[in-house]
């Protein structure tokens, strides 16, 4: 899994709580935010998607990068940067 990715993820989850005045909870990489983090919903993950193509100088092919592509489960940290890393690499080798 990549770390840098990661700790991006994990620090925009965290901006978000924080900003919408929600509590804290640890996370790991079995922590599904969309059921998980107290308030985090589908709209939060629209809005942690943008925050994290910004962040990571990507762009998604999707609204949420916190669902699975068919729209039916929420996806844990580890199966987000997963995802995430799929769309950072062909950006690093075109750089």
């Amino acid at each position: 899994m990549d770390s840098n990715i990661s700790l991006s993820l994990i620090k925009i989850l965290t901006e978000v709580q924080e900003l919408s005045g929600r509590p804290l909870c640890l996370m790991n990489n079995a922590t599904k935010p969309i059921g998980d983090l107290d308030g985090f919903d589908s709209l939060s993950s629209i809005e942690a998607t943008v925050m994290l193509e910004s962040a990571l100088g990507i762009k998604a092919d999707c609204d949420s990068l916190f669902i699975s592509e068919d729209g039916t489960k929420a996806l844990t940290i580890e199966e987000i940067v997963s995802r995430l890393s799929l769309l950072v690499e062909p950006q690093e080798a075109s750089a």
